[in-house]
């Protein structure tokens, strides 16, 4: 066997162990071949990965870029640099060599993908769009790419062109829900009476462990308002059973708790659940989509709260009815949703995917449900793309029977 064929086979079988995880094995492996070839380009590249899987970030970039001294054509070992380098927020850096390994990978479409990431983080914009729609054009079952330019079209406010992205997302994948959604919600075709179930799980589970951090960097006050108006509803000595409806991650929880004999969330996602358990406020948490919870659940409550969770319904009669099913005499419903005005449909989908509704057709909805008095007061529920989002306070009563 021949020298070359000898380092060959070291090369090899230090890879396989590196891709089993035994990482000590592996690096003895690469050092071996680096001691009988010092410049090897594939030994550098994979023990610098070794050496970022165990991060030692600095000595991992040193090795790749050693790697591409000795093979700089190498557009695996580019896009491996450029993600250890946008791993360690050296985004411009990081974007040249993404640019590089799209040079000289040009058909690699993970490439071409975080390319375009790294440009979006940078604010180029339009070089980032270029970059997501030739992953498109080479890998178009590439799925995360669609959502991702057409969030990112969206925030640009391209309202148009993102629509588009979601109907070449539906070509590919017809029966993906938030495709489907979103292209209703940006184009005003087909727009359902409600968001599809399937697309707020599939939503709201992938946004779930950010959930939090995203909702305080907007500003987000749903919660506050809700609690501050149910002490003008209601007693808030801890004998009240009260439903979270939507709970989500359970923000409204921790204000909720001491008003609570009984406490209860129910929410669509079984990972917004999962992040709400760990607050410990709630008596019962439910994974289950809440209009059905309500039927289940007769004149079971005193109090009914829902934070920004009917802005996924347009018609709101069918939750309003159930609301008032669910809620014993002289109980309260307490819920936000989004401010419609000078419309003439009562409610609309916005290009973001929810609806907002008009004040006249919340209140109606509510008093033909049988709910009265309806007090709702104008609100600013948060901030998005450096606006305020303006909303409904709502809060209705069950009346006493007579």
């Amino acid at each position: 066997m021949s020298s070359g064929t000898a380092t060959r086979n070291l090369l090899r079988h230090a890879h396989t162990a590196h891709q089993e995880g035994k990482l000590r094995e592996a690096e003895s492996g690469y050092r071996s071949v680096l001691r009988i070839r010092p410049d090897d380009p594939d030994a550098l590249h994979f023990l610098g990965m070794l050496h970022f899987q165990r991060g030692e970030r600095d000595e991992a970039i040193k090795l790749v870029r050693r790697s591409l001294t000795s093979l700089g054509t190498n557009p695996h070992a580019w896009n491996n640099l450029a993600n250890m380098l946008l791993a360690c927020d050296r985004s411009q850096e990081a974007a040249d060599a993404y640019e590089k390994a799209t040079q000289y990978g040009p058909q690699m479409a993970e490439a071409w993908c975080n390319r375009a990431v790294c440009l979006r983080r940078v604010r180029q914009y339009d070089l980032a769009i270029d970059c997501f729609l030739k992953t498109i054009e080479l890998k178009p079952q590439y799925e995360v790419v669609y959502e991702r330019l057409g969030m990112m079209l969206y925030s640009l406010g391209r309202f148009r062109d993102a629509a588009d992205v979601y109907r070449k997302w539906l070509v590919q994948k017809p029966d993906n829900p938030v495709a489907r959604h979103m292209l209703s919600a940006l184009s005003g075709e087909d727009v359902p009476a409600r968001a599809d179930d399937e697309y707020l799980r599939v939503l709201f589970d992938r946004f779930a462990t950010s959930f939090d951090d995203n909702l305080t960097e907007l500003g987000y006050r749903a919660p506050e308002l809700l609690a501050s108006t149910l002490g003008e509803y209601v007693a808030t000595d801890g004998r009240l059973d009260i439903l979270d409806a939507g709970c989500g991650t359970g923000r409204c929880g921790p204000l909720l708790r001491s008003m609570a004999r009984r406490l209860v969330g129910v929410d669509l996602s079984p990972g917004m659940i999962d992040v709400a358990r760990p607050r410990n406020v709630y008596d019962e948490l439910v994974v289950g989509e809440l209009v059905a919870f309500m039927s289940s659940r007769p004149a079971a409550f005193d109090v009914i709260v829902s934070a920004d969770t009917l802005v996924y319904f347009g018609a709101l009669e069918e939750a309003a009815a159930t609301a008032r099913q669910c809620i014993r005499a002289g109980g309260v419903l307490a819920f936000t949703v989004e401010r419609l005005v000078d419309a003439e449909e009562p409610y609309r989908i916005q290009p973001h995917g929810r609806y907002a509704h008009r004040e006249d057709y919340v209140r109606q909805v509510l008093l033909n449900a049988g709910f009265g008095p309806v007090d709702i007061k104008p609100v600013v529920l948060r901030r998005e793309r450096g606006e305020d989002v303006h909303g409904h306070l709502v809060a209705a009563r069950v009346g006493e029977p007579e």
